[in-house]
């Protein structure tokens, strides 16, 4: 019927996939990485954690500091650009990857997913109130409040 099915199938594509590049671009690592910080309870004594002891303990698989205190892990919301700016380039992963984990979890009857919290300022005093938190903020640390970690 058309000649040109090959073209017209093209333009199409394009006209599909040229939004979608933005939806997937990688934001600026070195901006990013300086503006995102990992924070925890204060009375812990751990300063730094590997990329591995940070993908466990966001995906719930560890559940206590080598101290013995257990975990409580306080993340933004799904939609929230700070949650995914940390998922894509703190944790190197996708919202989704790190939900399915969540979900296994919680489904499995294993425990209970990550306390959810609504905005930087209450995720910032729920991980200063609660001990053996873990959370993280975009901007600086306010000092003593909490306790930043570097990751290796």
């Amino acid at each position: 019927m058309y000649k040109n099915k090959p073209v017209i199938f093209l333009v199409i594509l394009l006209f599909i996939l040229l939004p979608t590049r933005q939806i997937f671009a990688q934001p600026d690592n070195e901006q990013l990485e300086v503006r995102n910080h990992v924070i925890t309870h204060k009375a812990l004594n751990s300063s730094e954690v590997n990329l591995n002891e940070l993908r466990s303990i966001f995906s719930l698989r560890a559940r206590k500091w080598p101290d013995g205190t257990p975990i409580t892990v306080f993340v933004l919301r799904d939609q929230n650009q700070v949650h995914r700016d940390f998922l894509l380039i703190t944790l190197k992963m996708l919202p989704h990857q790190l939900r399915r984990q969540w979900d296994r979890y919680i489904y499995s009857g294993i425990g209970q997913g990550p306390v959810v919290v609504e905005s930087q300022e209450e995720m910032l005093s729920k991980v200063q109130s609660t001990p053996g938190a873990i959370g993280y903020i975009e901007g600086g640390v306010p000092d003593g409040q909490v306790h930043k970690l570097s990751i290796l």
